[in-house]
């Protein structure tokens, strides 16, 4: 049976579409991003990681160890409520809700929340653990914001082969970098994608619809 009459017309009309009604390009595109999504999700897993325990170590030596209960430190609502619901969610499940399972349930969003612009009282603290020079906090915050939504949608088996992938990635990296340089190299090493330097996926000059750069066949699954 085809891959297309597997999946629903909604979802692999997108992939259709940029295939410009060839099924069989549909399903290899449809395929790449599976494995582009696959592959960015350990490379995110890997940043997530060491973003969530540099941040840690950082606000408990500023802070103390109840720094997640401190409204002076986490002064967003939305802070507040990722903390009450992952506390929630861990004593559900009968754990006991200690700091390094907090620290671990805590979602990527709240780690990025910490460099939003109503959290830039924690900057003086967080800025040395990127080991990089002239780095600004709306710099980080708007990369990782950006990195929140690719992780959404692949989280979501969402097509990302409209996204600025190459460029993604390399924040990826450069964030991990930044961070530790072995956690970068873990990306690195185990990457399993080519990625395409141009865009995979442009405008028709003609009719200005978004089609496959057939250029790039070469990046594509057989």
């Amino acid at each position: 049976m085809p891959l297309s009459d597997i999946l629903s017309t909604d979802r692999f009309a997108t992939y259709l579409g940029w295939a410009q009604g060839n099924v069989a390009l549909g399903e290899r595109l449809y395929s790449y991003n599976v494995q582009l999504s696959a592959d960015l999700y350990a490379a995110l897993h890997m940043l997530e990681v060491a973003l969530r325990n540099r941040v840690d170590v950082a606000l408990t030596q500023a802070h103390g160890a109840g720094w997640l209960y401190d409204h002076a430190v986490m002064a967003e609502a939305y802070q507040q409520g990722c903390v009450n619901s992952a506390q929630q969610i861990l004593l559900r499940d009968g754990k006991a809700a200690t700091h390094s399972q907090m620290v671990a349930e805590l979602n990527f969003g709240f780690w990025t929340s910490v460099f939003g612009r109503s959290s830039n009282h924690l900057w003086g603290t967080l800025r040395p653990i990127f080991q990089t020079q002239g780095l600004k906090r709306a710099t980080v915050a708007q990369k990782l914001r950006d990195l929140r939504k690719l992780r959404n949608r692949t989280a979501h088996y969402e097509p990302i082969l409209a996204q600025p992938i190459a460029a993604l990635h390399q924040d990826i990296l450069d964030l991990t970098a930044w961070l530790s340089v072995d956690a970068a190299a873990w990306i690195t090493a185990h990457a399993t994608v080519n990625y395409p330097i141009t865009p995979i996926i442009v405008r028709n000059p003609q009719t200005g619809v978004s089609i496959f750069d057939q250029a790039l066949m070469a990046h594509l699954p057989v």
